[in-house]
């Protein structure tokens, strides 16, 4: 019923905006709604401010007083190109819903895009014109008539437009937008607005997108009163350019999501980063249509890193930035402190650092603003860190055996964790980690302790041009995905403190230590669980001439390796660590229908759709039959390059754990996530001392529909493949690097 869909939609009310703002959209399928009042009690159940439909063009009739209106009313003929509702406007709302009430039989159809998508073809494809853009922002000119004209999509008048009945009314309304106006003879009004930002950065996600309406403008706002290609320019009067709107239009048809309404589906959508649009139909259609503002602050989940806060609010009791000690304070460590900086002191600040090398903290204090530097408290042992009331998180940066030890004190405080790769140097112990999650867990069931979240660190998932390949083999515009390649050509591993890092004792091998990154890329690609591991390498040049004490260095420096998923997908590892002197990354995703590739620090991705893909003749494919590549560059912004060595993803993967520890998004990686790569990787190392196919066992993998089999908990265990060689004495807690 109505009544108890509107029940499920309060108390699932942060579930719904989390996954929305995950996804962009989600769409409830199924429900019952029989006509506008039912969809008004699921849509006011939403605890969040009200908005009033003021400066839209769309014509719409209230059928709820402030809450549900008709979807756009203009001809079913007319398509309406994509937009971000009211981005025309100074305050937009921050959520849509759409509700289907009668189906059409033909057509009518809602696409939507994700407009970081969209943010980052412009930007990529077009990078001279963008940079003009967000320099100058944009304006639209839009002439309203004074009557409701039912034949124009943007013919609502201006009477209605602003909710007024006189000049004077609409006048104050304008005025208040910051648009201006001129009154024509007819009547009719033409309005300027003010100058608008059209690429964004969501402040929740980090997210740029192409938050405006221009090519809805450029493109749809054409009728007897305007010319859509005369209803946009560059803020200082300009034009825009006009085969670039067409291309940005091009792109976003080619890339939409669509799916057919049903009576009584509701779609959820999230104004700041997905756009949408409608198809044409044959009626009879009725979609209707709710705008909500911001959550309201009483009701919203609890956030651990407030948006926007500034100092003095801080000082008077307001939100207050997600505190983070950093444990192992060398260069990984020191990557963390200058990004958690990046992130802005309002998101996050390094409240402490702990490190048993004197050197290690004044180097990291000398990495801080000097502001911060005097606020940051300082530890010698990391466990007087996990005692203080002053850290609200912790990122581990300690050396890979060491994970363990410093895991069995952090998890029972209940503070958030992001634990550097590998989660731990052998699997046995990433099951005892996981083990002490649950018992926590348990307790914070039981007895109300402070429960935190757990995130392991694998930065390489947020590169930009990885994040692109991600984006796109998620999509499936390529159809099913076969194989993943990956390469590294790089130096030689770095100098780390006592040198722990030339022993497999410590690191787990090459191949947990260094690839375990790679390993979980290739399952979140693969979206599928590994089956059997088999690999071949070995230590030709890399620190044979080192000696410390009686042992002498015994790490992999080249290795190839392949993955077999219960999916079927076969995924390949060619890594050497003497080719070059530069850290090279190249990963190939190829599917039925082409392939995607991404390059660091090139940082750019190419995507090819094959045009030929059966019945090839006798010669290759002729020019005219052959796939055009498209190739995207994203560099990486100045100021995140300096800030760390791993092309910006440190930024973004910290991002994404403020926002989990704030409960605001899921946590990406998982402790089980951090153990199977780990599992590959010692697989790896025993295959390579064995010259035999490891085979991996993930209970309860279905290879039917390996592919969503990805809940299951547990795994064999595996012997750790590295050799045991003794070293010289190592300090207790020290820098990861």
């Amino acid at each position: 019923s109505a009544a108890q869909l509107a029940d499920w939609t309060r108390a699932n009310q942060a579930k719904l905006r989390a996954l929305a703002m995950k996804h962009g959209a989600v769409l409830l399928h199924g429900c019952t709604v029989n006509g506008h009042e039912d969809f008004g009690l699921m849509s006011g159940a939403l605890p969040c401010e009200g908005y009033d439909y003021v400066g839209g063009a769309a014509p719409r009739t209230e059928l709820v007083k402030g809450l549900v209106f008709t979807s756009n009313e203009s001809p079913p003929d007319q398509p309406i190109p994509f937009h971000h509702e009211l981005a025309q406007s100074p305050t937009p709302p921050a959520y849509i819903l759409f509700c289907c009430e009668i189906e059409s039989k033909e057509g009518g159809a809602t696409p939507i895009i994700h407009s970081a998508e969209v943010a980052t073809f412009f930007e990529s494809r077009f990078p001279e014109f963008a940079k003009r853009v967000e320099k100058l922002g944009v304006r639209y000119i839009r002439v309203t008539p004074e009557i409701t004209d039912p034949t124009s999509a943007q013919g609502r008048s201006w009477k209605e437009t602003y909710n007024v009945t006189t000049r004077a009314e609409a006048e104050a309304a304008m005025r208040k937008q910051g648009t201006t106006w001129e009154w024509l003879p007819n009547g009719d009004c033409k309005t300027v607005t003010a100058v608008l930002p059209a690429l964004r950065v969501d402040q929740r996600t980090g997210k740029r997108v192409f938050f405006n309406s221009m090519i809805a403008a450029f493109t749809g706002w054409n009728d007897a009163r305007n010319v859509g290609e005369k209803a946009v320019e560059l803020g200082d009067g300009s034009p825009v350019d006009k085969e670039i709107m067409w291309a940005v239009a091009k792109f976003m048809e080619e890339r939409r999501v669509v799916f057919t309404w049903k009576k009584g589906d509701i779609l959820f959508i999230d104004n700041t980063l997905v756009m949408h649009s409608r198809d044409t139909f044959i009626p009879p259609r009725r979609v209707l249509a709710s705008l909500r503002g911001l959550p309201l602050p009483e009701v919203a989940e609890p956030i651990a890193a407030p948006v926007a806060v500034s100092v003095a609010a801080l000082a008077q009791g307001g939100p207050r930035p997600l505190r983070v000690g950093i444990i192992g304070t060398g260069a990984m460590g020191k990557e963390h402190i200058r990004n958690i900086a990046l992130l802005g002191e309002h998101v996050a600040v390094v409240a402490a650092i702990a490190d048993s090398e004197e050197n290690a903290r004044a180097e990291a204090l000398a990495d801080m603003a000097p502001d911060r530097r005097q606020h940051c408290q300082v530890f010698e042992q990391y466990t007087d860190m996990l005692a203080s009331d002053e850290v609200d998180a912790i990122v581990v940066c300690t050396p890979n055996y060491q994970h363990i030890e410093v895991l069995r004190e952090a998890i029972p405080t209940g503070k958030h964790i992001l634990c550097e790769k590998p989660l731990c140097s052998n699997v046995e112990d990433c099951l005892e980690v996981e083990r002490l999650l649950e018992t926590h867990a348990h307790r914070a069931r039981t007895e109300g302790v402070r429960k935190g979240i757990f995130m392991t660190g694998m930065e390489y998932r947020w590169m930009p041009p990885i994040q692109k390949l991600i984006q796109e083999t998620d999509s499936g515009n390529l159809g099913q995905l076969h194989t993943v390649t990956i390469r590294e050509h790089r130096f030689p591993f770095l100098v780390k403190v006592a040198n722990w890092n030339r022993f497999n004792r410590y690191t787990g091998g090459t191949l947990v230590e260094k690839a375990c990154h790679f390993f979980d890329l290739m399952r979140r690609i693969v979206r599928s669980e590994p089956v059997s591991v088999y690999a071949s390498g070995g230590q030709a040049m890399n620190h044979k001439d080192e000696l410390y004490g009686d042992a002498q260095p015994d790490i992999l420096d080249h290795a190839f390796v392949t993955v077999t998923f219960a999916s079927g997908a076969k995924a390949m590892l060619d890594l050497c660590m003497f080719a070059e002197d530069e850290q090279t990354e190249c990963v190939t995703a190829v599917c039925e229908l082409g392939k995607v590739e991404a390059k660091a620090p090139e940082s750019t991705v190419r995507i090819l759709r094959r045009k030929s893909i059966h019945r090839l003749g006798r010669v290759p494919p002729p020019p005219d039959r052959r796939g055009v590549p498209e190739v995207h560059r994203l560099p990486v912004p100045e100021e995140l390059a300096k800030a760390g060595f791993h092309e910006g993803s440190t930024f973004f993967e910290l991002q994404a754990f403020v926002d989990a520890a704030g409960g605001r998004s899921p946590v990406p990686v998982s402790a089980r996530d951090g153990r199977i790569a780990v599992m590959i990787g010692a697989a790896a190392q025993e295959s390579i001392l064995t010259s035999a196919v490891v085979k991996l066992d993930v209970p309860g993998t279905d290879r039917k529909n390996a592919q969503w089999a990805w809940k299951i908990e547990g795994a064999n265990q595996l012997a750790q493949a590295a050799a045991s060689v003794p070293v010289a004495s190592l300090s207790p807690v020290r820098s990861k690097l």
